[in-house]
């Protein structure tokens, strides 16, 4: 019987904190407006980063945030992931991954990287990947 108290109890924390959450959220997007990815973009210096890694930053950041009022969130580039988002650092790794992968981005030696260590906005991690170098293909002619 207390087993299932503290099932009840734990399920009852888990719903309210959601519940909280996703209310904070959706205060953040509907005070923000629709999502604009060209008012994200000129945070950047879009001639000399990859406006491809914005791009994809840019789509994964909304699939991990999902929508809110039935529009995408609107991310910022100045936006941290932990205080903003309360994105695990886990959850960031993947999005850095399936954005390297898709656009044939080093994944290896990013001790070397100037941003190494310090991804903690949208930004951050645009730019981090951006340092990174590109991996050479190998195409079908020598």
């Amino acid at each position: 019987m207390n087993v299932l108290f503290a099932i009840f109890v734990c399920l009852l924390f888990f719903s309210i904190s959601s519940f909280i959450e996703h209310r904070r959220m959706k205060k953040i997007a509907l005070g923000r407006g629709q999502a604009n990815i060209c008012e994200y973009a000129r945070s950047f210096n879009y001639r000399v980063v990859d406006t491809k890694i914005m791009r994809e930053v840019w789509n994964e950041v909304q699939l991990l945030l999902g929508k809110f009022g039935g529009e995408p969130f609107p991310i910022k580039a100045d936006d941290k992931f932990e205080e903003t988002y309360r994105i695990h650092p886990d959850d960031i790794d993947d999005i850095y991954w399936d954005v390297a992968d898709r656009l044939g981005i080093e994944t290896g030696n990013v001790e070397v990287n100037p941003y190494f260590e310090q991804v903690a906005t949208v930004k951050d991690l645009v730019l981090f990947l951006d340092a990174q170098p590109r991996k050479v293909s190998k195409g079908l002619f020598k």
